[in-house]
């Protein structure tokens, strides 16, 4: 009865993220992995934003939201106010420490582009960073439209 119940909470746990592996050795040694997905909450202080939890699809669309207010001329000139850098820099956090899926490896590859472009919330930007920030965003998007 246990090997049944066992296997009926499998496929939920993968649905949820959660891998798990053991080693091949004598001491069984479980991995787990935070895959991301669109419906994934990161919003990991459980605050909640804007009313309810931070997921991965609504970060993603507060970028989105972000070039199409303007944000595609601001992230090339350089000229981004408080809260596009404040959105960059939040959505650039919570993404990150994700893996197991092409979501997490763009998520990944954002985080880093965001953090070379704007390496400090009250500093310049780099903008040599801004076409593959733009193009990181774009990705992310497509992941999670």
């Amino acid at each position: 009865m246990r090997a049944k119940g066992a296997i009926a909470l499998l496929p939920l746990l993968v649905a949820g993220g959660v891998t798990a592996g053991c080693s091949s050795g004598g001491t069984p040694v479980v991995l787990v992995s935070k895959v991301l997905n669109c419906g994934r909450v990161v919003d990991l202080d459980s605050t909640g934003y804007l009313g309810g939890p931070l997921t991965a699809g609504r970060a993603i669309g507060l970028l989105t939201e972000l070039q199409r207010s303007g944000g595609a001329a601001r992230i090339p000139a350089g000229k981004l106010d408080a809260a596009d850098r404040t959105t960059l820099d939040i959505v650039a956090i919570d993404l990150l420490g994700y893996s197991g899926s092409k979501l997490s490896d763009d998520a990944t590859a954002f985080a880093r582009t965001e953090l070379s472009y704007s390496p400090n919330s009250g500093g310049p930007v780099d903008t040599s960073y801004a076409g593959p920030l733009e193009g990181a965003i774009a990705v992310l998007a497509q992941d999670c439209p």
